[in-house]
């Protein structure tokens, strides 16, 4: 890869934001140490004093290039059931286009072949962990799947000695036995709960429009109470946003989860319909960051998909990690999300399938899933937060542009990102004076080029 790739440079109101994901290093400095540093990287001029200690470590990588995985065999980062598409919600944003009441339910034949088959290549690699997600619609709309997928990993596990995790992502509308049974065997839960009942039955109603909030916040106390990780994710609107701290009080006060993931609407013909819109990207940016102040002071991580600085990755999301994500049909993708939106993206996310208990899976289909990288989203070539964001999402976030043509979910990612890397310097002032300028935050976030030194010639 390029020398000095990973080097960035974003100007902080009169100071410059120096970052390199790959080195673990992030620094403040003036306008003259940033180009004493681009001069030590570019041309080997000496530099002295603490300049020389800085410029040593960017020229010494901490982690790798993150590069597609090359390995011949499969390694999943877990086995994915959905055991239907269909749906006991009413969701005003939903993105699901799948019939709520009839949509094909796996089969327990399925279920247990999807099972036998990660079972089996798991042995086969050596591997002593397995992980198993479920995903929806709601997962327990087919509550039956669910409970035999469960119990029959479980067995399995047990005879082989392996250790195995269960996760699923849910709605949270059941009664109370369903939901101390989830507690009960699942190590996590991933809660979409939008924030206090009259949000949630505005964004989230059930069937018919009826109001949802009242179970799904008692269920969200049962697992508070249970050893099971909750994790609570909320969608935020136009019509939300600025009640974020507000809903993250309300958070920490009831519940205890481990981490809120905080999103912001994805627009789709539902959210049209009912004049939902996502919210403005620096007001989302700003109330994101008080609200993650008030669950930091309650222990509770707060999270942005986009956001997560916690290690350079160079894919967003499972795909091209190997992850097996099996559809009530047998078909195996790399995504979750339905074939029609991928394919109508121009990718192709089909895997293989399932034949008896194996997997049936084309050499071409897995190398083409993990060579979808950030390195092909000419979008993001000079954006700091490639290492972070990876591009998003590949079904629903655009890439196909000019380096620096940010869209909202860009603006949005960018200013959280520079927010935390501050706050991670113990900067907490200057992250709050420029988060209250909108002048400097814009000139910052709208930077078209963070590279520090000249990549391709360009800079």
């Amino acid at each position: 890869m390029m020398e000095y790739a990973d080097i960035f440079c974003v100007p902080i109101k009169e100071k410059y934001l120096i970052h390199a994901p790959l080195h673990r290093l992030t620094a403040l400095v003036n306008s003259h140490a940033v180009s004493q540093i681009r001069d030590a990287l570019q041309h080997k001029t000496p530099v002295a004093g603490s300049l020389s200690s800085l410029v040593h470590q960017l020229q010494t990588p901490v982690f790798p290039y993150p590069s597609p995985r090359d390995n011949p065999e499969l390694s999943p980062l877990f086995l994915g059931l959905i055991p239907t598409r269909g749906c006991n919600m009413g969701c005003h944003y939903c993105d699901f286009a799948a019939p709520k009441q009839d949509s094909p339910v796996m089969s327990l034949e399925m279920a247990r072949n999807a099972i036998d088959a990660y079972f089996h290549l798991l042995s086969e690699s050596g591997n002593r962990h397995a992980e198993v997600h479920f995903f929806g619609g709601e997962p327990f709309f087919a509550d039956r799947v669910i409970h035999f997928a469960v119990e029959y990993a479980r067995w399995r596990a047990d005879q082989n000695q392996f250790s195995v995790r269960f996760e699923v992502t849910s709605n949270g509308l059941y009664n109370t036995n369903r939901c101390q049974w989830i507690a009960d065997h699942f190590d996590t839960i991933i809660l979409s709960l939008d924030g206090m009942p009259d949000i949630q039955d505005r964004h989230r109603p059930g069937i018919n429009g009826r109001s949802t909030a009242d179970i799904i916040v008692r269920n969200a106390k049962i697992f508070s109470d249970n050893s099971i990780e909750l994790v609570i994710r909320v969608c935020v609107t136009s019509e939300t946003v600025e009640r974020l701290p507000e809903i993250a009080h309300w958070i920490a006060q009831e519940f205890r989860p481990s981490t809120v993931c905080v999103e912001t609407l994805s627009l789709s013909h539902n959210a049209e319909v009912i004049n939902f819109t996502p919210p403005d990207p620096l007001i989302f940016a700003h109330c994101f960051d008080a609200a993650a102040h008030i669950l930091r002071q309650a222990g509770i991580e707060t999270v942005i998909s986009t956001a997560d600085t916690s290690n350079p990755r160079s894919s967003f999301c499972p795909v091209g990690k190997d992850a097996l994500i099996v559809t009530p049909d047998g078909a195996v993708n790399a995504c979750y999300l339905l074939e029609k939106d991928w394919v109508n993206r121009g990718l192709d996310l089909q895997l293989g399938k399932i034949d008896g208990q194996r997997f049936m899976l084309a050499d071409e289909a897995v190398t083409r899933a993990r060579h979808l990288t950030v390195d092909h989203r000419s979008l993001c070539s000079n954006c700091l937060c490639r290492f972070y964001c990876a591009g998003g999402c590949h079904v629903n976030h655009y890439t196909e542009v000019p380096a620096g043509q940010y869209d909202d979910q860009c603006i949005q990612t960018r200013a959280i990102t520079f927010t935390r890397l501050l706050r991670g310097m113990g900067q907490d002032d200057l992250a709050d004076q420029w988060l209250n300028s909108t002048v400097e935050i814009k000139e910052s976030v709208m930077q078209k080029n963070d590279h520090l030194v000249a990549i391709g010639g360009l800079l």
